[in-house]
């Protein structure tokens, strides 16, 4: 057959065709922001909203992508939130929902993952020593004092299980071709007891001290002359405040470094500050101390750079609360008993108003060990507690134990 007539054959249906693909790729063409060719991929680094303040995240946080349809409006998608409800979260490892708050004209289509495991802890204090990271020597005919620093403690707050293997901070600070003594203010870094590297689960910081940062007196001295580090003692009149208590009153550094003939320094045991006044004080302070008001031996100075101050730490007094419906638990049940539930139980705690504001009833520990008893009532049995750091059991009820032979199953088998 000619290929005239090939072509020819069924024209009209190729035409219609022909028009037709025409057609629609015109109007694929013009659907340049159809959800038919893309979707808009973002990604957002995950939000916690209503966490409680004594509980921290100790995992990774994933980051989450979101696909949102193309039509959306892009000057509204930088205010599209991924983020986990944390009301009422406990310590623990937990799965959770991840929730979109889209503004209008976002249409969020799929998001990727729709749940996140979190590994939280309850936040705690603890006060650390401070210590150095000491790089160099100084320079020849010159050796390096004992370090001061201001403070010489501070406070760590972070989760209870990333604070049991914290011992100190540590600061860095380098004695490279010193030929005078040196001060320095530098920021501390964490390390557990083994001296390894904590670092945050990014992107929260898992641990915060308070102060950041520490001045550190670096002395360098002449070789030949003699030096000698001594603590600080300080007393206090008065009394603060109404509803006031002082909780801590401590020199700051707690120890400083003269310098002078051996014979002159070998007769100083410490230093003496002086009386502080704290009538009527209502919040913490501090209180410089001049260093011509402290008598030294004749022939004995302080190390160059030495200042010294007295922090007075003032809180509201510790106050009782009670706690009602306290769970008690049963332990170590011997085999071949069952116990009956004991009715919750309500304890009286003390701590001071800042921790106990804090204080949930999930917090407190209450059980009651059943080892080696035998069937039977048991009244007036003491019950075993457990309290979170800074808080104290004033009072606990004792309880009633009943202990009874357990029941044979279904599935024993009878002769």
């Amino acid at each position: 057959m000619p290929i005239r007539d090939i072509l020819r054959r069924n024209l009209g249906y190729k035409v219609i065709s022909l028009v037709l693909a025409i057609v629609f790729w015109i109007w694929l063409t013009s659907q340049n922001n159809s959800s038919i060719f893309s979707k808009n991929i973002d990604t957002r680094q995950l939000v916690f909203y209503n966490q409680p303040s004594n509980i921290g995240i100790i995992s990774p946080v994933p980051t989450i992508t979101i696909r949102i349809d193309s039509s959306s409006q892009e000057s509204s998608v930088k205010d599209l939130v991924a983020y986990v409800d944390l009301k009422d979260a406990v310590a623990g490892e937990s799965t959770y929902d991840v929730q979109i708050n889209a503004p209008e004209g976002i249409k969020v289509e799929e998001i990727s993952p729709k749940t996140v495991t979190l590994k939280l802890d309850r936040l705690e204090d603890k006060i650390v020593k401070v210590q150095a990271n000491v790089k160099g020597e100084p320079a020849s005919g010159y050796v390096a004092g004992e370090l001061l620093f201001t403070p010489s403690v501070v406070n760590v707050r972070g989760p209870a299980s990333v604070l049991a293997n914290l011992t100190s901070v540590t600061v860095d600070v380098e004695f490279t071709d010193l030929t005078e003594s040196k001060s320095v203010v530098r920021p501390v870094y964490f390390t557990d007891n083994q001296n390894a590297g904590i670092f945050d689960a990014n992107p929260y910081p898992t641990l915060q001290a308070f102060p950041d940062t520490v001045e550190v007196i670096m002395p360098v001295y002449a070789k030949g002359t003699a030096s000698k580090t001594v603590p600080l003692r300080v007393v206090t009149k008065g009394t603060p405040a109404d509803g006031m208590e002082v909780r801590l009153v401590t020199p700051l550094p707690s120890q400083v470094q003269l310098v002078g003939k051996e014979e002159e320094l070998e007769a100083v045991e410490y230093l003496n500050l002086g009386t502080i006044d704290i009538s009527r004080i209502t919040s913490t302070k501090t209180i410089n101390v001049s260093l011509n008001s402290i008598a030294l031996p004749k022939g004995v100075s302080f190390s160059k750079g030495t200042k010294i101050s007295v922090m007075v730490y003032v809180g509201a007094k510790a106050e009782n609360e009670i706690l009602k419906g306290i769970p008690v638990g049963i332990k170590n049940i011997p085999d071949g008993l069952t116990a009956d539930n004991i009715q919750p139980i309500d304890v009286t705690v003390s701590g001071y108003p800042d921790i106990l504001k804090a204080l949930k009833q999930e917090d407190i520990s209450c059980w009651i060990d059943a080892k080696g008893l035998k069937e039977g009532t048991y009244s007036d049995v003491s019950v075993l507690w457990e309290v979170p750091s800074g808080v104290t059991m004033v009072s606990i009820p004792k309880v009633q134990l009943v202990l009874k032979a357990s029941t044979a199953t279904s599935g024993d088998n009878k002769e």
